[in-house]
């Protein structure tokens, strides 16, 4: 399968000149997670964590509105990843999955012959690959055991600070009794942060708690469901991650669009390791 049938075409771009109010805005609108930068070629990428980590620099303490328009003018090109990794689209899909299982990304640019961008891959286009394949694999080898959580009254801005410590994109919300109500994600905190760089009212973000923009009801998955059922769920309900709970709806575990990548990597590869294996 080629990358190409995959991809999502006509995706967001910001030029490297463009303010990153353009960036906060075209992320939003495409709900991607990530924007392109480019002047006819591929020159970086911006993603959620990127500007909420932009966002916490100009506003360590406190923000004004100030600070906001000081950040929505400054140039893409001084905070995107510079000279980002690319795929062809006519390369093979399984060569795009290595590159992001093994490097850690999240997506990958998409280019034609020309080097322009055509196209952007993220790890939940590749999921569909799950409905060609046998069930082989429980969730239960994948999960996550140790979930991080957030609080539903914790200041937003305190939960991004938390993401960003620790690496995540999304947080599963609790009550007071460690019950999970709901799950923030990255690009939660982002269309708020949006609304503030368009507004320029700081307390469009900063004043919001995590209950204000967490995703309810929260969806579930069985451990013992398939790698295939668990990616079926996650394209038809279009969301990164399903909770695992216990019988007292506490976390017992989190499948992420990440984990089914690897575990899809995992999969796709068995054949070459088992025809290696039976030549030694």
């Amino acid at each position: 399968m080629l990358v190409k049938t995959l991809m999502i075409t006509n995706p967001p771009v910001v030029s490297v000149n463009d303010g990153l109010k353009e960036a906060f805005k075209k992320v939003n609108d495409r709900g991607l997670g990530r924007v392109i930068v480019a002047d006819e070629v591929v020159k970086g990428l911006l993603s959620t964590r990127d500007l909420l980590s932009v966002l916490i620099s100009f506003c360590p303490t406190s923000c004004t509105q100030a600070d906001i328009y000081k950040m929505g003018v400054s140039q893409v090109s001084n905070y995107m990843t510079v000279n980002p990794m690319v795929i062809e689209e006519n390369q093979d899909a399984l060569e795009a999955i290595t590159i992001m299982v093994t490097r850690n990304f999240g997506s990958l640019p998409v280019v034609n012959m020309l080097k322009r961008p055509v196209g952007i891959v993220t790890e939940r286009d590749f999921l569909l690959m799950f409905q060609d394949l046998d069930q082989m694999f429980s969730i239960s080898n994948f999960i996550t055991p140790k979930v991080n959580t957030v609080f539903k009254e914790t200041l937003l801005e305190q939960a991004v600070r938390q993401m960003l410590r620790r690496g995540f994109r999304r947080l599963p919300v609790i009550d007071e009794e460690g019950r999970v109500v709901g799950i923030v994600t990255a690009a939660d905190a982002v269309k708020a942060a949006a609304k503030m760089v368009e507004k320029l009212e700081p307390e469009l973000f900063f004043s919001r708690r995590v209950k204000d923009v967490m995703k309810t009801p929260v969806i579930t998955i069985d451990e013992e469901r398939s790698a295939n059922e668990a990616a079926a769920l996650l394209i038809t309900k279009g969301i990164g991650a399903l909770m695992v709970l216990d019988k007292e709806g506490r976390a017992k575990g989190i499948i992420t669009e990440r984990d089914l990548l690897i575990a899809l990597h995992y999969q796709l590869h068995l054949p070459y390791v088992r025809g290696r294996n039976a030549r030694v």
